[in-house]
């Protein structure tokens, strides 16, 4: 029954996890009017204005055939070009977009602006073999799992203080499913690679990870006990974890001080329930404690 109920557990939270969008995350990518790379954005405001003239011969290309036609009058044909704005102050962009069909331009959505003419897309150039590098910071969260714990050595002392048992440290691996919720301080860079447009990511994190985690109890993991399990039994804990993490593109591998609280009745009996342990964590873009 109770293998049943800690399944039952388990599936519970991976549906949990799992089916929520993990995408959300507030987001904020800075310019920085000081730097040279990112001091001027374009902007396709003005309008230029040409004049076809009558009896031109005007062709077109509508699916597959080309098409000539005579003009019969004057016409006047606007289009716009672009318009280079340069930076008093540090902007903030909610979106980039680099793709390898423009290589040489990285698109960005400006947070709003009074001014009205800005509050549209905009890009910066990025000259063949060079890059930029912008600063993206945000709070999000993402799936994790946890995969060993390193957990220190335990005592067990009696009424007056005298040690009646121990058990050294090792490393435990327990089936931790959950969930983090972190800060991020991101440089993602945008290489100009002529025919193809490169984006990489470094940065750092900080947050906090929980979720459930399947706890087995054995004779050795209950050897505390005055009288330690002869059965294998499962249990469930809730897992609280803070940490920090380096995010490289769309991983992140965190480090963990964190404790098992159980759930169940018999995780009470188990070695490790509220002890603390040291653990190594293992996020992935749904974006990195952070998303790349």
């Amino acid at each position: 029954m109770k293998k049943i109920f800690t399944l039952i557990l388990i599936v519970f939270s991976l549906t949990t996890i799992f089916g929520q969008d993990q995408n959300t995350k507030f987001n904020k990518y800075v310019l920085r009017y000081k730097k040279a790379s990112q001091d001027t954005v374009f902007y396709k405001i003005k309008i230029k204005k040409d004049t076809l003239n009558k009896d031109w011969i005007l062709t077109e290309k509508v699916g597959d055939y080309v098409i000539q036609r005579m003009l019969k009058i004057d016409t006047i044909v606007e289009s716009k070009i672009d318009t280079a704005i340069t930076l008093v102050r540090n902007w903030k962009i909610s979106e980039v977009k680099y793709e390898d069909k423009d290589p040489n331009k990285l698109y960005l959505n400006p947070y709003t602006f009074y001014d009205k003419k800005l509050n549209s897309e905009c890009y910066l150039k990025i000259p063949e073999n060079s890059y930029v590098v912008l600063v993206n910071s945000f709070v999000k969260w993402n799936a994790i799992t946890i995969p060993f714990a390193i957990r220190p050595g335990l005592s067990k002392f009696d009424s007056i203080g005298n040690k009646i048992d121990s058990i050294g440290s090792k490393i435990t691996t327990d089936l931790k499913i959950g969930a983090s919720f972190s800060y991020n301080y991101n440089f993602e860079f945008f290489r100009n690679r002529r025919i193809k447009a490169k984006r990489s990511v470094i940065g750092l994190s900080g947050g906090i990870g929980f979720g459930l985690s399947k706890v087995t109890l054995t004779n050795t993991s209950t050897s505390l006990l005055k009288s330690p399990y002869e059965n294998e039994e499962d249990g469930i804990a809730f897992f609280i974890a803070p940490g920090i993490g380096i995010n490289l593109k769309g991983f992140q591998i965190a480090g963990f001080i964190g404790w098992d609280i159980g759930l169940t009745d018999n995780v009470n009996d188990w070695n490790y329930n509220k002890e603390m342990y040291f653990g190594i964590g293992l996020g992935t873009d749904l974006s990195v404690f952070g998303k790349k």
